[in-house]
């Protein structure tokens, strides 16, 4: 009788052990697999940040529609100054210019050969947040006022009811505010930081 209550305490202390060890591992797995996923919307964030800007000094606006931002990275091109020449130490670029010394030249290129050379999807998944089957970025291009001056500012959004909406219990443990997701730029200051920067 005595071995029997021994093997049954042996194997009731395993188990509790194993859940003791679950219960640590679950928030370390949970938090690996949010700095999995939101490594790779934040770079995906950073990339809609990277067209924008090029967008901007392009036309000086920012582009509300992310389909358009894709056709523009495609099929657009953008200014090189190219600077033949250098200026002397005594001398400022535009007094070099003014002289002779410096010459610049305007040459343009495809965006898509100056923009987003690590990009390890394509292009056309531009618009899509990583994880969420097909959800898009949500995103807002406008004009606010500083001043006497308006000023282009944007804003892409990813929402974590999207993008952790299939990870078990994720709003046990996420810590990060629900309501503003991932974020790049903002419609209410002239910024283009995310919100993880």
């Amino acid at each position: 009788m005595k071995t029997i209550i021994q093997i049954a305490l042996a194997i009731v202390i395993l188990v509790l052990i194993y859940f003791i060890y679950e219960s640590i591992m679950e928030p370390v797995r949970f938090n690996q697999e949010v700095a999995r996923r939101e490594a790779m919307i934040v770079q995906r964030l950073k990339d809609i940040r990277q067209v924008q800007v090029a967008h901007r000094s392009r036309y000086g606006s920012f582009n509300s529609d992310l389909d358009s931002l894709v056709n523009f990275f495609k099929q657009d091109s953008l200014a090189v100054i190219r600077a033949i020449g250098s200026v002397p130490d005594t001398l400022t670029e535009s007094e070099a210019v003014r002289l002779g010394l410096v010459q610049r030249d305007t040459i343009w290129v495809q965006a898509k050969d100056s923009l987003l050379k690590r990009a390890r999807y394509s292009i056309d998944s531009l618009p899509y947040v990583p994880f969420t089957g097909g959800k898009r970025f949500e995103m807002d291009a406008g004009k606010i006022e500083r001043g006497l001056t308006k000023l282009p500012v944007f804003e892409a959004v990813a929402s974590p009811t999207d993008y952790m909406k299939d990870v078990y219990r994720w709003r046990v443990y996420y810590t990060r505010d629900i309501e503003r997701g991932l974020r790049v730029g903002s419609m209410f200051e002239a910024s283009t930081d995310g919100n993880w920067e």
